[in-house]
């Protein structure tokens, strides 16, 4: 289990603190984890339990790594929102028409034209 720190409401990764806890029961929709204290977590959260301002406060993980894959994810997931949405029009035509297949393969929009 992880507890984000954050620090003037800004998640600090340097801050959050790890502890290895003991699922007691699971169900359809609910794990109960216990170190110390239970803390229930919903399937349908995605396993995580929010700090009441829309911040996660606990997360549960298998395992760390889990964790900053899920971290990594979410950064790769932000610079590829932020380069696309500060695109300049013209810009794209500096990028390879293979490259620009491989995006529209990734993204599920390729054979627009029928790509020779």
């Amino acid at each position: 289990m992880v507890r984000r720190g954050y620090d003037n409401d800004i998640h600090k990764r340097e801050l959050d603190n790890f502890k290895e806890v003991v699922v007691i029961r699971k169900g359809s929709r609910y794990v109960t984890a216990d170190s110390n204290t239970p803390f229930i977590f919903d399937v349908r959260n995605d396993f995580k339990i929010d700090n009441g301002r829309g911040k996660i406060a606990y997360g549960l993980y298998l395992c760390k790594q889990d964790y900053f894959d899920e971290l990594e994810k979410d950064d790769l997931w932000k610079e590829i929102k932020r380069f696309f949405n500060t695109y300049d029009g013209k810009v794209h035509y500096s990028i390879p028409l293979k490259d620009l297949r491989e995006i529209a393969k990734i993204i599920g929009v390729d054979g627009l034209i029928g790509g020779r």
